[in-house]
């Protein structure tokens, strides 16, 4: 199978390279070549927690731009997400989560994607969760570019970076001075206002707020397997969220904070509440906060300090029984504080090298399940939990076209052996144009304490203290190659070993069976992405790219909600007088759950007139064509699948001052 799967890849690279040596050259007075210089500029800061080249970064890296997501009329992180190779979304109707590379679990919250906004760590204290959506607290049109590290990054990230790292870089106030408002209207009761003010000259001083109110009542959905009288669920499918984004910079000081509050109804009856009444939901919120110190660059030496405050809070509210007065109620929250200090040194002869220390501390991790009336506590845990990691990496130039990356992290977290975390990576660099990069690492995700220790009396779930950390070991094989004019061609490869997967194990072949998390054995993840893409600043820009996965367990058996192929594409127009069209398609293959769900194709569409620099207008439509998709269900709801959002629409009014 491995070979089968990786053949394309490697029978794809020699074509794709001839293809591309073959383009006939501009001559340097050409006006392709500004787009060409473009490409050869861009910066990623995921891979390494620093600026550095894209194409010597030491990790396949896919990115998004704002002003690309901007003409395709985005509102959440996890709608950029889902333009870039190799990703797709579920969606519960209560939560989203993040799959990547034919992984993402029924129930996941995308506990092995480290989420990182301007390089902060947002996964939580409690359930390790960094969900896209509108649980993050970042919207669209603060963001700058998402950064999308594709494979493992604990050698700098430590726990979690177990399949990939996203990195959200926000705005500065010099790239969006001024006022922005914008307003949107749409169907389905959807209503929005966001707001954000810039002001910054790129010098020693910059301020960027925003502003983000949401909510919409959702979808009436029919679902007959949760027993109404009709097969209806009306009214039950609302979110409202409310978010912020406070930056300053002054000199070397840099502080950040970001905060949202989410609350989601839940239409699908979790763990067997009452279908069709209302009062069964979630709400979350997350305030992230940070300082920092970091002086640039001082002779052949960078320093930087940071500390982090963050605090998470969930609250879940179930209706059960004959009547809608029997309530049970989930409490959990959390506050951790992180302090890191990282060096770089350049003074070694064609090397850069970079050392760090990060300890974390989380307090008080506290998880409550209880029954309201007559009031029954089933769970109070109280757990705390401390890590401390060391890391160091050196990029190391051994010549004009060969380039060795090595990096390594030991973390150790309170109760668990040490963890060791390699990286290496080698590119070739034929010339600026090109790059061939050999990649090898290994990564870690250490059970968090919603795994370890949530037990609601034997109701739906008990505890298990024995867990042990996943493993992850990954070999990948990556290639890019950029052409006049703005193309740019790629492909993957990669071969993924993950070991103690943890999963939430029935306990018996019953319905209603308590379940628990165990390590369950291995998981072998095998694929290819090829990609093209025309990234000029003026003109068409488009995007287009396939995938094969293989994923699969111990037994040979597929895992589910993992599809075996996705192909995505995204074209963007250039102004016509005050017109601009953007639109984007996104098919995925069949994939098995409870019941096989077939694959399911997206088309969005975003059309916006601009009157002037400062006004514009425009009509956004989601799943167009009104596809019926479907997701595999998840193991809270009795449901066998998941219906996704069906064709809406929305008008946007931006105003700028």
């Amino acid at each position: 199978m491995k070979c089968r799967i990786l053949a394309p890849a490697w029978f794809a690279l020699p074509a794709l390279t001839l293809a591309a040596h073959a383009a006939p050259v501009p001559t340097p007075d050409s006006t392709d070549d500004k787009a060409l210089e473009a490409l050869l500029k861009r910066e990623v800061q995921g891979p390494s927690r620093y600026a550095q080249s894209l194409m010597d970064a030491p990790a396949s890296v896919s990115v998004l731009e704002r002003e690309v997501s901007d003409a395709l009329g985005h509102q959440t992180v996890g709608d950029q997400l889902a333009r870039l190779p190799g990703v797709y979304l579920s969606n519960s109707r209560s939560y989203s989560a993040l799959g990547l590379r034919g992984f993402n679990r029924p129930g996941d919250y995308s506990s092995r994607i480290l989420m990182a906004i301007d390089g902060q760590r947002v996964n939580d204290a409690i359930y390790d969760q960094g969900l896209p959506q509108l649980e993050l607290p970042v919207v669209a049109e603060w963001v700058k570019s998402v950064e999308l590290v594709h494979g493992p990054g604990s050698s700098v990230y430590g726990s979690n970076a177990l399949l990939g790292v996203v990195n959200v870089v926000t705005l500065n106030g010099a790239d969006a001075p001024g006022l922005t408002t914008q307003a949107s209207l749409g169907d389905k009761g959807s209503r929005r206002i966001e707001m954000h003010y810039g002001a910054g000259s790129g010098g020693d001083g910059d301020l960027f707020v925003g502003l983000n109110l949401q909510r919409t009542a959702g979808e009436n959905l029919y679902l007959p397997e949760l027993g109404t009288p009709d097969g209806w669920v009306r009214g039950l499918d609302g979110e409202r969220q409310a978010a912020l984004l406070a930056k300053v910079r002054s000199g070397p000081w840099r502080f950040s904070l970001n905060a949202v509050q989410r609350d989601k109804d839940a239409p699908t009856a979790p763990y067997g509440t009452l279908a069709g009444v209302p009062g069964t939901r979630y709400s979350d919120r997350l305030v992230l906060g940070e300082a920092s110190y970091d002086d640039g660059w001082r002779d052949d030496v960078r320093r930087t300090l940071k500390l982090s405050v963050a605090g998470y809070e969930f609250r879940g509210r179930y209706v059960f029984g004959v009547a809608p007065d029997f309530i049970n109620k989930d409490e959990a929250w959390a506050q951790w504080t992180t302090l890191e200090g990282r060096v770089l040194w350049r003074g070694l002869l064609n090397h850069q090298l970079m050392m760090g220390a990060e300890v974390r501390t989380s307090p008080s991790g506290v998880q409550r399940n209880y029954d309201v009336e007559p009031y029954t506590l089933h769970l109070d845990s109280r757990a705390t939990q401390d890590a401390v990691g060391v890391y160091a990496q050196d990029q190391w130039r051994l010549s004009s076209m060969l380039q060795l990356t090595t990096g390594l992290r030991v973390d150790h977290v309170r109760g668990f052996a040490p963890a060791m975390s390699p990286r290496a990576v080698l590119a070739l660099r034929p010339d600026e144009r090109e790059s061939f990069k050999l990649m090898w690492a290994q990564s870690y995700r250490t059970p968090n304490l919603y795994e370890r220790f949530y037990d609601d009396g034997g109701i739906s779930q008990i505890s298990n203290g024995a867990l042990r950390p996943e493993r992850l070991n990954s070999m990948e094989a990556g290639w890019e190659y950029l052409l006049h004019g703005g193309l740019a061609v790629s492909a993957n490869a990669y071969h993924t070993r993950m070991n103690r997967l943890i999963e939430l194990v029935p306990l018996s072949d019953a319905p209603d069976a308590v379940a628990q998390y165990r390590n369950v054995g291995r998981v072998t993840l095998r694929g290819v992405d090829l990609g093209v893409e025309r990234r000029a600043e003026a003109g068409w820009v488009w995007r287009l790219s396939g995938s094969w996965m293989d994923a699969r367990n111990n037994a040979g058996q597929r895992l589910s909600n993992a599809p075996s192929w996705m192909f995505k594409g995204d074209l963007v127009s250039p102004r016509w007088g005050g017109w601009q069209f953007g639109t984007e398609w996104n098919l995925l293959g069949r994939r098995v759950g409870r019941v096989e769900v077939g694959a399911t194709a997206v088309v969005n569409a975003h059309l916006r007139y601009r009157f002037d620099e400062r006004q514009s207008l425009a009509l956004h439509v989601s799943n167009a064509l009104d596809r019926r998709n479907l997701d595999p269900s998840t193991p809270d709801t009795a449901l066998s699948a998941i219906p996704q959002p069906a064709r809406a629409w929305r008008l946007d009014w931006r105003f700028a001052l």
